[in-house]
This record gives structure tokens, C-alpha cells and sequence, in this order.
């Protein structure tokens, strides 16, 4: 088992813990798609030691759904999915941006051939 992380409750984005008060491990597939849900769910420029890490949201939020179309948030996706290192492709994604939050339904295929499916509203 490689890449492994500590496990991030995806409601509360606390650490969790096991009934021994132990830290949750995760492996593999787990972890990247827990990297992936967080650079969804982060701010580009969020984080004052990290300025490139998530989803550059200021390119959508504050414009009306007018005003950008569907392939612009998907590239400003895509360019936040593959910050993730061991994601290879996306093989489908949707995003629907409505009431100032963008929801993303995205399949893609890691660099050892596993697929992970993600769902993320931000």
C-alpha cells in the first residue's frame, strides 16, 4: 500500500479517529480522491503557504451564468483535478454552476489504471 494519508471527514473536514482514539489511515485511490475533493473544495490562493493549490473560483463566482459558459468550468476544473499528480485523465465530467455554487460530477482514470468517481459541490 502506497500513498497514504490521514483520513478527512468529508462533512466536518476534521481528522478522524478510530474507537482506540487512533488516527484513520487511508491508501491509494482513497487518498487521491481525498486530495482531489480538497483542492475542489479550497480557494485558489486559499492557503498563504500554498498560492497555487485548489480552484481558481474567482473566474466563476461573481458572474452570472451568462456571463460564463460550461466549458470555461470545466477547463478551470480539469486545472484543479490535475494538480492531483496521480490523476492521468478525466473520462467524463458535468458541472452545473447555479446560486453562486458549482456542482461537479467527474469519473477519471489514475496513473495505475484505477477509476475514481467524485461528486463535489463548492
Amino acid at each position: 500500500m502506497d500513498n497514504m494519508t490521514l483520513l478527512i471527514d468529508p462533512e466536518t473536514r476534521d481528522l478522524t479517529f478510530d474507537e482506540n482514539g487512533c488516527f484513520v489511515q487511508i491508501y491509494d485511490e482513497d487518498t487521491v480522491v481525498q486530495n482531489v475533493r480538497h483542492a475542489l473544495l479550497t480557494w485558489k490562493k486559499e492557503f498563504f503557504a500554498d498560492l497555487e493549490h485548489g480552484t481558481d473560483y474567482e473566474r466563476i463566482v461573481g458572474k452570472t451564468q451568462n456571463e460564463i459558459d460550461n466549458e470555461e468550468i470545466k477547463e478551470i476544473i480539469r486545472e484543479a483535478v490535475f494538480q492531483e499528480p496521480k490523476v492521468q485523465r478525466i473520462d467524463s465530467m458535468s458541472a452545473v454552476y447555479e446560486n453562486r455554487k458549482v456542482t461537479v460530477e467527474f469519473s477519471a482514470t489514475l496513473v495505475n489504471g484505477e477509476t475514481i468517481t467524485l461528486e463535489v459541490t463548492a
